[in-house]
Protein backbone atom coordinates (compact mmCIF):
# COMPACT_ATOMS: atom_id res chain seq x y z
CA UNK A 1 0.00 0.00 0.00
CA UNK A 2 2.16 2.88 0.82
CA UNK A 3 2.13 4.55 -1.48
CA UNK A 4 3.68 7.39 -7.49
CA UNK A 5 5.56 7.25 -11.06
CA UNK A 6 3.72 3.77 -7.00
CA UNK A 7 2.77 3.83 -6.28
CA UNK A 8 3.31 2.63 -7.51
CA UNK A 9 3.15 1.82 -8.68
CA UNK A 10 3.91 3.61 -4.90
CA UNK A 11 5.52 4.51 -9.38
CA UNK A 12 8.37 7.33 -9.88
CA UNK A 13 6.68 8.27 -13.39
CA UNK A 14 4.22 10.52 -12.13
CA UNK A 15 3.35 9.31 -8.92
CA UNK A 16 4.86 9.58 -5.28
CA UNK A 17 6.88 6.00 -4.69
CA UNK A 18 4.62 5.22 -1.64
CA UNK A 19 2.18 4.43 -3.33
CA UNK A 20 3.53 4.71 -4.56
CA UNK A 21 0.46 3.02 -4.70
CA UNK A 22 2.15 -0.55 -4.11
CA UNK A 23 -0.05 -3.54 -3.14
CA UNK A 24 1.18 -5.32 -0.35
CA UNK A 25 1.00 -8.86 -0.05
CA UNK A 26 -2.21 -10.14 1.90
CA UNK A 27 -2.39 -11.17 5.47
CA UNK A 28 -3.64 -14.15 4.98
CA UNK A 29 -1.10 -14.91 2.24
CA UNK A 30 1.22 -17.67 4.16
CA UNK A 31 -2.05 -19.32 4.46
CA UNK A 32 -3.65 -21.01 1.43
CA UNK A 33 -7.20 -22.26 1.31
CA UNK A 34 -9.05 -23.80 -1.15
CA UNK A 35 -12.31 -21.73 -0.38
CA UNK A 36 -12.78 -18.92 -2.77
CA UNK A 37 -13.70 -15.68 -0.95
CA UNK A 38 -14.88 -12.31 -2.46
CA UNK A 39 -13.91 -8.88 -1.82
CA UNK A 40 -11.95 -9.98 1.92
CA UNK A 41 -9.97 -7.13 2.12
CA UNK A 42 -10.01 -3.41 1.39
CA UNK A 43 -7.00 -1.35 2.16
CA UNK A 44 -7.17 2.58 2.38
CA UNK A 45 -4.96 5.23 2.40
CA UNK A 46 -4.77 9.21 2.11
CA UNK A 47 -1.72 11.32 2.81
CA UNK A 48 -0.38 14.91 2.38
CA UNK A 49 2.72 16.23 2.19
CA UNK A 50 4.76 19.79 2.10
CA UNK A 51 7.21 20.14 -0.92
CA UNK A 52 10.20 21.66 0.44
CA UNK A 53 12.25 23.35 -1.77
CA UNK A 54 9.92 23.73 -4.18
CA UNK A 55 8.62 26.40 -6.99
CA UNK A 56 5.36 28.12 -7.44
CA UNK A 57 3.96 25.00 -9.27
CA UNK A 58 5.11 22.33 -6.56
CA UNK A 59 4.21 23.38 -3.01
CA UNK A 60 2.03 20.03 -2.03
CA UNK A 61 1.37 16.42 -2.74
CA UNK A 62 -1.48 14.24 -1.80
CA UNK A 63 -2.93 10.99 -2.37
CA UNK A 64 -5.76 9.52 -2.08
CA UNK A 65 -6.51 5.75 -2.77
CA UNK A 66 -7.19 2.23 -1.84
CA UNK A 67 -6.77 -1.28 -2.96
CA UNK A 68 -9.12 -4.18 -2.85
CA UNK A 69 -8.85 -8.14 -3.36
CA UNK A 70 -12.12 -9.19 -5.47
CA UNK A 71 -11.25 -12.44 -5.58
CA UNK A 72 -9.49 -15.00 -3.06
CA UNK A 73 -9.18 -18.28 -4.78
CA UNK A 74 -6.70 -19.40 -2.18
CA UNK A 75 -3.52 -20.26 -4.40
CA UNK A 76 -3.77 -16.68 -5.26
CA UNK A 77 -6.15 -13.32 -5.27
CA UNK A 78 -7.25 -11.12 -8.32
CA UNK A 79 -6.58 -7.64 -6.80
CA UNK A 80 -7.64 -3.97 -8.22
CA UNK A 81 -5.87 -0.86 -7.32
CA UNK A 82 -7.08 3.06 -7.91
CA UNK A 83 -4.91 6.08 -6.37
CA UNK A 84 -5.05 9.56 -7.37
CA UNK A 85 -2.74 12.27 -6.71
CA UNK A 86 -3.14 15.67 -6.83
CA UNK A 87 -0.10 18.66 -6.66
CA UNK A 88 -0.57 21.72 -5.59
CA UNK A 89 1.37 24.91 -6.35
CA UNK A 90 0.76 28.72 -5.40
CA UNK A 91 0.94 29.98 -8.76
CA UNK A 92 -2.66 31.57 -8.74
CA UNK A 93 -3.82 31.27 -5.37
CA UNK A 94 -2.32 30.49 -2.01
CA UNK A 95 -3.33 26.22 -2.57
CA UNK A 96 -3.32 25.84 -6.39
CA UNK A 97 -4.43 22.86 -7.66
CA UNK A 98 -2.33 22.02 -11.31
CA UNK A 99 -1.83 18.05 -11.31
CA UNK A 100 -3.80 15.18 -11.11
CA UNK A 101 -2.44 11.62 -11.61
CA UNK A 102 -4.66 9.17 -11.96
CA UNK A 103 -3.30 5.32 -11.56
CA UNK A 104 -5.17 2.15 -11.70
CA UNK A 105 -3.63 -1.18 -11.64
CA UNK A 106 -4.70 -4.62 -11.63
CA UNK A 107 -3.56 -8.26 -10.97
CA UNK A 108 -3.65 -11.78 -10.54
CA UNK A 109 -1.10 -13.63 -8.42
CA UNK A 110 -0.05 -16.74 -7.09
CA UNK A 111 1.21 -17.78 -3.84
CA UNK A 112 4.17 -19.17 -2.63
CA UNK A 113 4.08 -19.43 0.96
CA UNK A 114 4.86 -15.66 2.34
CA UNK A 115 5.58 -14.52 -1.36
CA UNK A 116 3.18 -13.99 -4.51
CA UNK A 117 4.20 -13.65 -8.41
CA UNK A 118 1.63 -11.31 -9.71
CA UNK A 119 1.15 -10.50 -13.42
CA UNK A 120 0.19 -6.79 -13.59
CA UNK A 121 -1.76 -4.69 -15.82
CA UNK A 122 -1.04 -0.97 -14.81
CA UNK A 123 -2.26 2.21 -16.13
CA UNK A 124 -1.11 5.90 -15.78
CA UNK A 125 -2.97 9.11 -16.99
CA UNK A 126 -2.10 12.88 -16.28
CA UNK A 127 -4.13 15.84 -16.27
CA UNK A 128 -4.16 19.73 -15.67
CA UNK A 129 -6.65 21.50 -13.01
CA UNK A 130 -7.81 25.05 -14.02
CA UNK A 131 -5.33 24.55 -17.16
CA UNK A 132 -5.35 24.06 -20.59
CA UNK A 133 -4.45 20.22 -22.46
CA UNK A 134 -3.94 19.74 -26.00
CA UNK A 135 -3.70 16.53 -26.08
CA UNK A 136 -4.05 12.80 -23.30
CA UNK A 137 -0.79 12.32 -21.62
CA UNK A 138 -1.25 8.45 -20.18
CA UNK A 139 0.67 5.06 -20.63
CA UNK A 140 -0.27 1.25 -20.14
CA UNK A 141 2.33 -1.48 -19.26
CA UNK A 142 1.95 -5.30 -18.43
CA UNK A 143 4.23 -7.44 -16.30
CA UNK A 144 5.22 -8.88 -13.28
CA UNK A 145 5.50 -8.01 -9.70
CA UNK A 146 7.06 -10.17 -7.19
CA UNK A 147 5.81 -9.11 -3.46
CA UNK A 148 6.89 -10.76 0.33
CA UNK A 149 6.15 -10.15 3.65
CA UNK A 150 7.99 -11.50 6.19
CA UNK A 151 7.49 -10.51 10.23
CA UNK A 152 11.29 -11.31 11.90
CA UNK A 153 9.95 -10.73 15.57
CA UNK A 154 7.52 -8.25 16.48
CA UNK A 155 9.39 -6.20 13.09
CA UNK A 156 7.35 -6.55 9.99
CA UNK A 157 8.76 -6.03 6.64
CA UNK A 158 7.40 -6.02 3.10
CA UNK A 159 9.58 -6.05 -0.19
CA UNK A 160 8.78 -6.03 -3.82
CA UNK A 161 9.95 -6.17 -7.61
CA UNK A 162 8.54 -5.36 -10.61
CA UNK A 163 9.08 -5.44 -14.10
CA UNK A 164 6.41 -3.93 -16.73
CA UNK A 165 6.62 -2.97 -20.62
CA UNK A 166 4.58 -0.33 -22.49
CA UNK A 167 2.11 -1.64 -24.44
CA UNK A 168 0.20 1.62 -25.08
CA UNK A 169 1.17 5.19 -24.91
CA UNK A 170 0.43 8.81 -25.50
CA UNK A 171 2.63 11.74 -25.42
CA UNK A 172 5.03 9.89 -23.38
CA UNK A 173 8.49 8.07 -24.21
CA UNK A 174 8.44 5.12 -21.32
CA UNK A 175 9.32 1.68 -23.13
CA UNK A 176 9.74 -0.41 -20.04
CA UNK A 177 9.86 0.19 -16.35
CA UNK A 178 11.95 -1.84 -13.44
CA UNK A 179 11.74 -1.20 -9.58
CA UNK A 180 11.94 -2.24 -6.18
CA UNK A 181 10.58 -1.27 -2.82
CA UNK A 182 11.11 -2.00 0.77
CA UNK A 183 9.47 -1.38 4.10
CA UNK A 184 10.06 -1.93 7.05
CA UNK A 185 8.44 -1.38 10.61
CA UNK A 186 10.14 -1.17 14.12
CA UNK A 187 7.92 -1.54 16.97
CA UNK A 188 8.42 0.84 19.91
CA UNK A 189 5.17 -0.36 22.15
CA UNK A 190 2.04 -1.78 20.95
CA UNK A 191 0.61 1.42 19.42
CA UNK A 192 3.62 2.92 18.30
CA UNK A 193 6.47 2.04 15.51
CA UNK A 194 9.24 3.71 13.60
CA UNK A 195 9.29 3.06 9.81
CA UNK A 196 12.07 3.32 7.05
CA UNK A 197 10.59 3.15 3.39
CA UNK A 198 12.39 2.91 0.46
CA UNK A 199 11.99 2.40 -3.55
CA UNK A 200 13.68 2.98 -6.99
CA UNK A 201 12.57 2.94 -10.22
CA UNK A 202 14.70 2.63 -13.94
CA UNK A 203 12.47 3.65 -16.58
CA UNK A 204 13.69 2.53 -20.59
CA UNK A 205 12.57 5.13 -22.78
CA UNK A 206 12.37 5.42 -26.78
CA UNK A 207 15.45 7.87 -27.80
CA UNK A 208 14.32 8.76 -31.11
CA UNK A 209 11.10 10.71 -29.39
CA UNK A 210 12.78 13.37 -27.16
CA UNK A 211 16.10 12.37 -27.09
CA UNK A 212 17.08 10.66 -23.69
CA UNK A 213 18.25 8.05 -22.30
CA UNK A 214 16.92 6.16 -19.33
CA UNK A 215 15.51 7.47 -16.43
CA UNK A 216 16.72 6.65 -12.65
CA UNK A 217 14.43 7.66 -9.54
CA UNK A 218 13.68 6.75 -5.77
CA UNK A 219 12.97 7.87 -3.04
CA UNK A 220 13.83 7.19 0.89
CA UNK A 221 11.72 7.47 4.13
CA UNK A 222 11.54 7.40 7.73
CA UNK A 223 8.79 8.30 10.25
CA UNK A 224 6.97 7.16 13.37
CA UNK A 225 3.37 4.84 13.15
CA UNK A 226 0.85 5.77 15.90
CA UNK A 227 -1.93 2.72 15.52
CA UNK A 228 -5.33 3.49 16.56
CA UNK A 229 -8.10 1.40 17.09
CA UNK A 230 -9.78 1.71 13.38
CA UNK A 231 -6.93 3.57 11.63
CA UNK A 232 -3.36 4.13 11.93
CA UNK A 233 -1.51 7.65 11.52
CA UNK A 234 2.17 7.88 10.11
CA UNK A 235 4.14 11.00 10.14
CA UNK A 236 7.29 11.09 7.69
CA UNK A 237 10.28 12.93 5.70
CA UNK A 238 10.99 11.68 2.51
CA UNK A 239 13.82 12.63 0.31
CA UNK A 240 12.68 12.37 -3.21
CA UNK A 241 14.04 11.84 -7.32
CA UNK A 242 11.02 12.15 -9.41
CA UNK A 243 10.83 11.33 -13.11
CA UNK A 244 9.31 13.70 -15.00
CA UNK A 245 7.39 15.92 -12.10
CA UNK A 246 6.28 18.14 -14.71
CA UNK A 247 4.42 16.08 -17.37
CA UNK A 248 5.19 18.81 -20.42
CA UNK A 249 8.89 20.11 -19.67
CA UNK A 250 10.07 16.50 -18.24
CA UNK A 251 12.27 17.21 -15.53
CA UNK A 252 13.29 15.16 -13.05
CA UNK A 253 13.31 17.11 -9.73
CA UNK A 254 14.66 16.38 -6.28
CA UNK A 255 13.31 17.54 -3.08
CA UNK A 256 12.44 16.66 0.21
CA UNK A 257 8.75 16.06 1.95
CA UNK A 258 7.14 16.17 5.17
CA UNK A 259 3.71 14.93 5.97
CA UNK A 260 1.47 12.38 7.42
CA UNK A 261 -0.34 9.78 5.89
CA UNK A 262 -4.05 7.43 7.23
CA UNK A 263 -4.23 4.14 6.22
CA UNK A 264 -6.37 1.25 6.93
CA UNK A 265 -4.83 -1.59 9.68
CA UNK A 266 -2.78 -4.41 8.27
Amino acid sequence: MLGVVTAASTVFLCLPLQAHAQVQVSDDAAVVENQTKFFEQFRFHMNAAKIAGGDQVFQWDADIGGDVDLIDYGQGRVNFLANMETILGEEFRAFDPNQNNYTLDGFASIRLGASEVAATFHHVSRHFSDRPKSRPIDWNMIGLQFLHRQDVGRVRTDFGARGFVTVQRSFVDYENEVGGHGRVRFPLTNRTALLVNGEVVSVGVDGSIFGRQRLFGGRLESGVRFTGDGLALELFTALERRIDADAIRRETRTWVLFGFRLLSLD
